[in-house]
């Protein structure tokens, strides 16, 4: 009882002792930063997150349908997040928050941090960001509506594909090559006005141009890159060249042609981004019925990660006046991701599945919704992309196609094409 006694007055002693000596300068200046930090992440969540929603949504309609009306939608709710975003009162508040610091969550800290780049973008004359905005979504447009044209006939980019993969006639590839490269001469005029505009803007806020801007946003070093793009450079150049040198003799064979004749339009892929198709056997055979759809959800949920959800969301064909290309976005920061894909049974979107959906997993399904609105996202735009990246590796990888059901008839000729295909893709970039 005695023991029990001491110990009550010592507590009783600690609280006067602490009571008379309340907390110290440095301790209030934190708590007073936080709170502050804390007050202005709360209004701009409460302002922001509707308008982001909305244009999400907008932004998803108009590249699913290519309507006049809906890219005009999108414009304008855009419009309205940047017009919030310019604000230069409450800039001038985020920089003095961000200025002072002092603020003990390392969470709040770094949505202040991702605050001030959001910000930062859209602190230049109104009218410029409006004009931005207005030819940035005219470009956009006319690129997604785009179909390349031939003999009278307007063809998907799916049908672009498999004349540049399996014709040996080399008029017809310049021709189909050529009509797919006419977006060019339509976006041409306002592209060049768009890197204009944006660099202008970049300049008024302290930068070079548009690109250094974007770097700073993305919390890249430019200079880094360079180094980082020159040492790729040196240690891939002869392997680059012994690849190409193997694939031109291919191409140029299997056109009939001298390597000396080759042309932009003799190779695959209209971008020169993916190894052309020219070894012992084609990576599409086990693709060619497969339910790529189910494939891609049977995977996930093999693994821990369902995307039953996101399938159910997502627009996986092509039709016309869509965006021709693949993408996977998340709309609230709550569970409504989906992906936008133009399925043809081949091996290259079985890759592009596994890489759409691998965004899905890592960048929205997967964070607690626990963390704050403004940091429920990937960490960063390269941590995203080498997840991605990791899973569309598997697409060529036999044992697991053979584990997901799918027959690789000749396995010793399948495994040799798809190392030469992989280690290619990692030479071109």
């Amino acid at each position: 009882m005695l023991c029990l006694r001491v110990v009550l007055a010592l507590i009783l002693l600690a609280v006067a002792v602490l009571s008379a000596f309340p907390l110290g300068a440095p301790a209030r200046e934190k708590v007073k930063a936080s709170e502050r930090a804390q007050k202005f992440v709360q209004d701009h969540v409460a302002k922001l997150r509707p308008l982001e929603v909305a244009v999400n949504l907008a932004w998803w309609k108009a590249q699913t349908t290519g309507k006049d009306e809906d890219f005009q939608e999108k414009e304008k709710a855009q419009n309205r997040v940047d017009e919030a975003l310019a604000n230069p009162v409450a800039f001038e508040e985020l920089k003095s928050i961000k200025k002072e610091g002092g603020i003990d969550d390392p969470i709040l800290a770094r949505e202040i941090d991702l605050l001030y780049l959001t910000y930062l973008e859209k602190q230049v004359d109104p009218a410029l960001l409006k004009k931005m905005t207005a030819i940035s979504n005219k470009v956009e447009k006319a690129f997604n509506v785009f179909r390349a044209r031939v003999d009278g006939k307007e063809m998907t980019d799916s049908e672009v594909r498999k004349v540049l993969k399996t014709s040996k006639n080399s008029e017809r590839r310049q021709a189909v090559w050529e009509a797919s490269k006419a977006v060019g001469s339509v976006l041409a005029g306002d592209l060049r006005e768009l890197v204009k505009v944006r660099n202008e803007a970049a300049v008024k806020l302290g930068f070079k141009n548009y690109h250094q801007l974007q770097l700073f946003l993305n919390e890249q070093n430019g200079d880094d890159l360079i180094k980082l793009f020159d040492e790729l450079d040196d240690l891939t150049r002869e392997p680059f060249r012994a690849a190409k040198k193997e694939i031109d003799a291919k191409l140029a064979a299997d056109c009939g042609i001298g390597v000396e004749q080759l042309r932009p339009w003799h190779y695959h892929d209209p971008f020169f981004q993916e190894s052309p198709a020219v070894f012992a056997i084609s990576l599409d055979g086990p693709y060619a019925k497969a339910d790529i759809p189910k494939l891609t959800q049977d995977f996930y949920a093999s693994i821990g990660l369902p995307v039953e959800d996101v399938l159910a969301r997502s627009d996986l064909y092509e039709k016309p006046k869509k965006s021709p290309h693949a993408f996977c976005t998340d709309i609230d920061r709550e569970g409504d991701v989906r992906v936008l894909a133009n399925i043809v049974n081949n091996e290259m979107w079985m890759s592009t599945m596994l890489h759409e959906f691998g965004h899905s997993v890592y960048s929205s399904k997967n964070i607690p919704h626990s963390l704050p609105y403004l940091v429920r996202l990937e960490a960063h735009i390269l941590t995203t992309e080498g997840v991605a990246m990791m899973f569309e590796r598997l697409s060529k990888q036999r044992a697991w196609l053979e584990k997901m059901g799918l027959k690789v008839g000749d396995a010793k000729a399948f495994d040799e094409t798809a190392a030469k295909v992989l280690r290619n893709q990692l030479l071109i970039f």
